[in-house]
């Protein structure tokens, strides 16, 4: 049965003919990719689809275009696909900023035949654009010089042959389990990520990215009961589209089922209104710990009980867990972080995985504490004092209002990644002496540009929007471990669709009195959820229970003498001479530093071709 198609794509413009025919020489030779073409002159693009999914065809290729997702929205579900090509190209090369136009998501780029290329990310899709532009040092005499454009890192480092070097602001981010990539940039030098919903004209002289998608509304009204009605419905239909879209009803699904309100929802949805049989993944606290083991399984096992899942896994947590998942992960030029990503390999070994679904995103969108600024900055006394019961049912809910609004008045506005964390452990506030002094002040300095730019907002929804592009990495890391798999990632929270809704919902419709987070979420699921799940009110006792817990673990660096990569990213005394023995605090982050190292010589020793510079 054929699959929404999804694609890794690479493409390269190089004005060296001989290099040009040693690229396609290259691509085509290394197996990696179904489809080798010239596009247009000075372009070569090369093709993987994802298992499942019928590639581009020679009409689409015609036409000067390369999906990596959402052909079958454009495309092969309109009556006539010539025409709904022609509109693609005309809206590409003349009026890009107006491709919202186009429904759902989409990501491609599109050829003309001047040399030059316009780069087209989704709004909420999953598939990744990243562009490496020429350096003024690296320009062809006669040409605008090398472009190279890819939806995975990793072949930046197996098919350029200039060698990769580390950006080490990021590299020290990601190092930390913060999913960031500030302004774009990656974590390789020169190599960036263009934003969701932005675009951007390659080849041309003006190769900056500007937005085509803007979901923000200039005013939100505060909500009647019918537009709260109308809101939690519209979700509920949106999330039953996209688990009937992605999910394969042969089955392969496997579902990261938590046992909080997000994942169980999106497990009573596919077992009890969709229908598509699932396997589970759960983490659950230590087996130590009897008690809350019981009381997390008290959440999974009924909803087992009542859709008969077909497969299950669960990992107990124990203090170096992460660090054993770490090293299982799929090798990707990627820090990939999410245990469940980090598991899929010995899953697949037994049994086979086609999706990966997870309710990640729903944190943001459909209700929680992320909301709260939001709310507190939109909701005015009046409203909280004489509508929604907000003194009766949350008699805390004032106190919270008045704090952040004190403290945005201040400039104070709260922020969900700290400012010392590169320099200090997160959990007790002692000196790290880890990360380069440089990196520290930069991502000082970037913070504090953040927190500026955040109190000058004067728009709606300025946290929501915050949170959105601030963690744009983590769809990326999704897609760079799940595609070099084969397998397909779903992430029903997280498309344009329910962006759209998140932005034009007032903050207290995710936020309120009762039942407080997950507002909008509960409104939507109220008779397809069990109560028991949908209604949840503690945290995971998993957090509960690894508080502190890691922190007691110590051991040697993973690799002495250090790889020199390293060097821009570490505190100099600290490279020179790593301690024998290191705490938790910098052994997690040393160890993420070292695998990242190790998979990017893995990557480019798959180099066969040698290309000139």
């Amino acid at each position: 049965m054929t699959r929404p198609p999804f694609a890794n794509l690479f493409a390269v413009h190089d004005p060296n003919p001989a290099r040009l025919d040693a690229f396609e020489r290259d691509l085509q030779t290394s197996g990696e990719f179904a489809q080798v073409w010239r596009p247009a002159p000075g372009w070569v693009v090369a093709a993987a689809p994802l298992p499942g999914g019928c590639p581009d065809d020679g009409l689409v290729q015609q036409h000067g275009l390369a999906f990596g997702e959402g052909r079958d929205l454009l495309v092969d579900a309109q009556p006539d696909p010539v025409q709904a090509l022609d509109q693609i190209v005309e809206l590409a090369d003349h009026h890009p900023a107006q491709l919202d136009r186009l429904p759902g998501d989409f990501g491609f780029i599109r050829f003309r035949a001047n040399g030059e290329a316009t780069i087209v990310r989704s709004c909420g899709g999953l598939v990744p654009l990243y562009i490496k532009l020429p350096s003024p040092a690296g320009r062809g005499a006669g040409g605008e010089g090398r472009i190279a454009i890819a939806t995975r890192l990793g072949d930046f480092v197996r098919y350029l042959p200039e060698e990769p070097e580390l950006d080490p602001l990021v590299n020290a981010i990601w190092a930390g389990s913060w999913p960031m990539f500030p302004e774009g940039r990656t974590f390789l030098k020169g190599v960036r990520l263009l934003e969701r919903g932005y675009f951007a004209n390659l080849g041309g002289g003006d190769s900056e990215s500007r937005p085509y998608w803007n979901p923000r509304p200039s005013h939100i009204p505060y909500p009647s009961k019918a537009v709260e009605r109308e809101h939690a419905e519209r979700l509920r239909t949106l999330l039953i589209a996209r688990l009937e879209r992605d999910l394969d009803p042969t089955g392969g699904n496997l579902l990261t089922l938590s046992g909080g309100v997000d994942s169980s929802s999106l497990a009573a949805l596919t077992g009890g209104v969709v229908g598509r049989e699932l396997m589970l993944f759960s983490m659950i606290p230590r087996k130590e710990r009897a008690d809350l083991v019981a009381h997390e399984m008290s959440f999974i096992d009924p909803l087992a009980q009542k859709y008969g899942f077909s497969r299950r896994w669960a990992v107990h947590w124990h203090e170096r867990l992460i660090l054993e998942l770490w090293q299982q992960a799929p090798q990707v030029v990627f820090h990939v972080l999410h245990p469940a990503l980090c598991s899929l390999p010995g899953m697949m070994r037994e049994a086979e995985v086609r999706v990966l679904v997870g309710g990640e995103s729903a944190d943001e969108l459909v209700g929680s504490r992320f909301n709260l600024p939001d709310w507190a900055r939109q909701t005015s006394l009046l409203r909280l004092l004489t509508d929604g019961g907000w003194l009766g049912k949350n008699p805390k809910g004032l106190a919270r209002w008045a704090r952040l609004r004190w403290q945005m008045l201040w400039g104070n506005d709260p922020m969900t990644f700290p400012r010392d964390f590169l320099a200090e452990n997160i959990n007790n506030g002692q000196p790290l002496h880890f990360f380069h002094p440089q990196v520290v002040a930069e991502y000082r300095a970037w913070w504090d540009g953040q927190r500026r730019g955040l109190h000058a907002d004067t728009g709606p929804w300025r946290y929501l929007e915050l949170h959105s592009r601030s963690f744009d990495g983590y769809v990326p890391m999704n897609w760079e471990a799940c595609s070099a798999l084969g397998v397909r990632r779903s992430l029903p929270f997280h498309s344009r669709e329910v962006f759209e809704l998140a932005f034009e919902c007032h903050p207290a419709e995710l936020y309120g009195p009762h039942p407080g987070a997950k507002k909008l979420l509960r409104a939507a699921l109220h008779d397809d959820v069990p109560h028991h799940n949908l209604y949840r009110a503690d945290k995971s006792s998993r957090d509960e229970d690894t508080k502190g817990l890691m922190e007691t673990v110590q051991g040697p660096p993973p690799a002495v003498p250090l790889p020199e990569e390293l060097a821009p990213v570490l505190d100099p005394a600290f490279f020179a001479a790593p301690p024998p023995t290191l705490a938790y605090g910098q052994l997690r982050p040393l160890t993420r530093l070292t695998l990242f190292v190790e998979a990017l010589h893995a990557r480019r020793a798959q180099r066969k071709e040698v290309i000139p510079m």
